[in-house]
């Protein structure tokens, strides 16, 4: 018998995946736009609330997981970098996505 904690993960797991398989796929160009700065945008101010370094949430796995779904990434992420409403640092960016 599972847990109520395995049923969540489960159910985390199962919204995650639909997703990524089937809601991320209708959204137009300005809707992934949108999208990708606001999770840009809390992921890297909780980084720096929790571990003082808000490019701690890019990594190389990061990036693959974001290339595998948006095969536009870069042109959004450039928009995202450019709109996130403090300059962006590529050179630390560019040495986190790197392996």
């Amino acid at each position: 018998m599972k847990s109520d904690f395995d049923k969540f993960i489960e159910e985390v797991e199962a919204s995650r995946k639909n997703f990524w398989e089937e809601t991320y796929p209708k959204m137009s160009l300005e809707e992934k736009k949108k999208y990708w700065l606001a999770s840009t945008h809390k992921g890297m101010r909780t980084q720096g609330e929790a571990f003082a370094d808000e490019y701690s949430e890019f990594s190389k796995e990061w990036y693959d997981f974001a290339k595998e779904h948006e095969p536009q990434f870069d042109e959004i992420f450039d928009y995202v970098t450019k709109n996130l409403g403090f300059e962006f640092d590529w050179k630390e960016f560019n040495k986190r996505i790197k392996k």
